[in-house]
């Protein structure tokens, strides 16, 4: 995790400092939003990134998603499942709730339609998002 790793990063300063409330402090801060103290240059350059938010390929992941909450989206799964529909939301480990669901398997047989009023999906079977897409029609 970055924040931790930045935490144990030791300062420049001639004067011993306590690890343990430099630590808390800087995690303090972290949690206040970066208010007090000037924050670390990797999370200066996320906040400078996190301004930029008119060129998609410069949004955060979770912001992306963010976006495509309401709106279709092609979910490909590890293994053989792709599932179409419209996010209704997500948290930070990218479970997701979409409705109107449109789920397609690859069997032996060939390809396999579902349809489903509403699913929950769980992020670790998660390989790929596709904003607005659809699989190739048939």
């Amino acid at each position: 995790m970055v924040v931790g790793w930045l935490g144990l990063r030791r300062r420049r300063e001639s004067a011993p400092t306590n690890i343990a409330a430099t630590i808390s402090q800087r995690r303090l801060n972290f949690a206040n939003g970066g208010k007090g103290k000037s924050k670390p240059k990797v999370l200066q350059s996320l906040s400078l990134t996190h301004g930029m938010a008119h060129n998609p390929s410069q949004l955060l992941p979770s912001e992306l998603i963010d976006r495509c909450i309401g709106s279709k989206i092609w979910v490909i799964m590890k293994g053989d499942k792709e599932l179409v529909g419209t996010l209704k939301g997500f948290d930070v480990y990218v479970n997701m709730v979409l409705e109107d669901v449109t789920e397609y398997e690859i069997t032996a047989e060939g390809r396999r339609i579902t349809k489903l009023d509403q699913i929950l999906l769980n992020g670790n079977n998660i390989a790929i998002l596709v904003p607005g897409g659809s699989p190739d029609p048939e």
